[in-house]
């Protein structure tokens, strides 16, 4: 397949006159996407696009040959000798993605998606699907995926308790008094402070040229109340939220805070309180009262609401509505009967289900009951649903 496709660059070199550097990587099995990084003629063309090509492709496409592999490919509108094809002129196109094994942090590496693993110990980012083959004797000590890497310097880490478990790192605690502070690197004499030297200070050729570290005591400087801390933290831990008392305990938490360092937020609100961050309330559409302290994600309260801000019905398990205006239902069907069990972990966040029942003209509607518990019921008749809303016969 490798030399098929030299082989068609060659011969389009030679007609369009123009070099193009291929990019060959497997999608699927028996199918190769190739892409090229220059500007040329190829890119303009009104060729056929192939239905199944990635839509995030960017300049991609599809390469074939039928002798080649059983590999079959639409044919294309093209004088040239093989079959390339090309998405049309009146498409958008965009660069292909960066391959793993180019990426060369932890979070170039895994912040766009979970396609790729960031291998910390050899510095190296691998495809998900294959970091097992990359590493076969275990060289690989701790894996990274996607928004799980760890800070770079040590100015990432946000408590005193994080920055001293990572080797060069000191914490300077600011006059305030509430245990706020700042990760910084250095050692047991002092903050330091990167620097490059001058070209003319050092012997060789410019590229010699690397960065230092040097102490640096006016980035915590003591005379002013500032307190460095290499080996141990500070008693007075309490985030920038609350006074220290007796040099260690947090008196009052404020800010929307609690716990025993003021680490976290109250109920009903969620963010990442450390070292002088702040709480913001959940946001819910009124479905919820509480979400996840972490991230803001809401637990809802009402079975067949889902989403991360109870914005959504489970319209995949026959509930209706619309949460933002009002609620979701569960729409019955008339002489059958339903079972609905409230025992997974997730449920017991849930005090109420609606559900709705649309009967025959002319019939009466009788609806059967069985719980194993009390519960309130509120029944609404109405004379037309939508959905969204219901008009109500007094």
């Amino acid at each position: 397949m490798v030399d098929f496709v030299l082989k068609e660059l060659q011969i389009m070199s030679v007609l369009y006159k123009a070099s193009v550097t291929p990019w060959v990587g497997l999608r699927k099995i028996n199918v190769s996407y190739w892409c090229w990084e220059d500007m040329s003629p190829f890119t303009n063309t009104s060729l056929q696009w192939l239905p199944g090509e990635p839509s995030d492709a960017g300049f991609c496409g599809y390469l074939a040959e039928p002798a080649s592999s059983g590999l079959k490919a639409q044919t294309c509108i093209n004088p040239v000798n093989g079959s390339l094809c090309e998405r049309a002129a009146n498409h958008s196109a965009k660069q292909c993605r960066t391959a793993c094994a180019m990426r060369a942090t932890c979070t170039e590496c895994t912040s766009s998606s979970s396609e790729c693993m960031w291998c910390s110990n050899m510095k190296q980012c691998v495809d998900s699907n294959a970091y097992v083959a990359s590493f076969p004797f275990g060289q690989c000590m701790e894996w990274y995926t996607m928004n799980s890497c760890p800070p770079e310097n040590c100015s990432g880490y946000r408590t005193c308790g994080q920055c001293m478990e990572q080797p060069g790192c000191g914490w300077c605690t600011d006059p305030s008094n509430t245990g706020r502070g700042q990760c910084i690197e250095g050692s047991y004499r002092g903050p330091f402070q990167t620097t490059v030297p001058a070209p003319s200070t050092l012997p060789g050729p410019a590229s010699s040229l690397a960065s230092q570290p040097a102490l640096n005591i006016s980035m915590c400087p003591y005379d002013t109340k500032y307190n460095w801390s290499f080996i141990l933290c500070p008693a007075c831990q309490c985030n920038g939220h609350s006074q220290c008392v007796n040099h260690s305990v947090c008196e009052k938490c404020e800010d929307l805070t609690t716990g025993r360092h003021c680490e976290s937020c109250i109920s009903g609100y969620y963010g990442d309180p450390t070292n002088g961050g702040s709480c913001q309330p959940c946001k819910c559409n009124g479905h919820a009262s509480v979400c996840n302290p972490n991230n803001g994600k809401c637990f809802c309260t009402t079975k067949g609401i889902k989403g991360d801000r109870c914005h959504l019905c489970e319209v995949e398990n026959r509930y209706q509505g619309n949460p933002l205006k009002g609620t979701c239902y569960y729409n019955l069907l008339i002489d059958y009967q339903f079972t609905f069990s409230l025992s997974q972990e997730d449920d017991r966040y849930y005090t109420s289900i609606n559900f709705v029942a649309t009967p025959e003209e002319n019939r009466d509607l009788v609806v059967f009951i069985n719980a194993s518990k009390n519960f309130n019921l509120n029944i609404t008749w109405a004379a037309s649903f939508t959905g969204n809303t219901a008009s109500q016969v007094p």
